[in-house]
């Protein structure tokens, strides 16, 4: 009988036994845990903090963007914008101030279109504010239209800046009677505002014509900006 030398023999028991511990002979391959994705975070939107409540100012939710008027509340008509206190009839508050109303502003928001009267001092400001057929020049009575299907005679009880000495601006005037502040062709698209025109100074008050859509509900009030010392009397207008 033929002799395997030792050193073959003991090649074979190795592979042999190599074999059995891999189950066939082919290693199984090992894969790495994958690592778990990075977390992602939302950040909640932020809203702009309108200015400190007014104790005459109505109830109100969100601020609007980029203004210093004051939050907006929801309107008639609107999905998801119930408003009580809104209406088509008359509204008005006693009182005047001495301190001269130097600016008028402008905003658009959700379920209204606003207008922001701007009277240099902190003192309460009366106002009055109808639907009328027609606006015209104080005191003369000269017919001033504008465009829209309703108007809003407004009258605020302060004079205006450049009639007496406590305007922001001095010797600036704040309009001359019939100038525009907001033409019909810069409000075009406005849901609800078509125009705003002065309609002169006389006796201690401002009046102005508003030109709207039609005859929208609407609200009005004053609020105190309690950063720059200013009352503001603010007109908002149903959408």
């Amino acid at each position: 009988m033929r002799r395997i030398p030792a050193a073959l023999a003991a090649a074979g028991l190795l592979i042999l036994a190599g074999c059995s511990q891999n189950g066939g002979g082919t290693a199984a391959p090992t894969t790495a845990p994958s690592a778990a994705p990075p977390a992602t975070t939302s950040t909640a939107p932020t809203t702009s903090a309108g200015p400190p409540a007014s104790t005459t100012a109505p109830p109100s939710s969100t601020a609007p963007p980029g203004t210093t008027s004051p939050a907006p509340t929801s309107t008639p008509g609107t999905p998801g914008c119930p408003a009580p206190g809104w209406g088509t009839g008359a509204k008005e508050a006693a009182g005047s101030t001495t301190d001269a109303l130097y600016l008028v502003r402008i905003g658009r928001h959700d379920c209204y279109d606003r207008v922001v009267f701007s009277i240099n001092g902190p003192a309460s400001t009366g106002y009055s504010v109808s639907y009328v057929p027609l606006v015209t020049a104080d005191a003369s009575g000269k017919p001033l239209p504008v465009a829209g299907g309703a108007v809003l005679q407004v009258v605020v009880r302060a004079p205006e800046q450049g009639a007496d000495t406590s305007g922001h601006q001095p010797g600036r005037i704040l309009a001359a009677t019939g100038d525009y502040f907001y033409p019909s062709a810069q409000l075009a698209s406005w849901p609800s505002l078509r125009a705003v025109r002065f309609a002169g100074f006389f006796e201690g008050q401002c009046t102005f014509a508003v030109g709207t859509r039609a005859k929208l509900p609407f609200r009005v009030f004053t609020l105190l900006d309690r950063v720059n010392q200013v009352r503001l009397v603010v007109l908002d207008i149903a959408h």
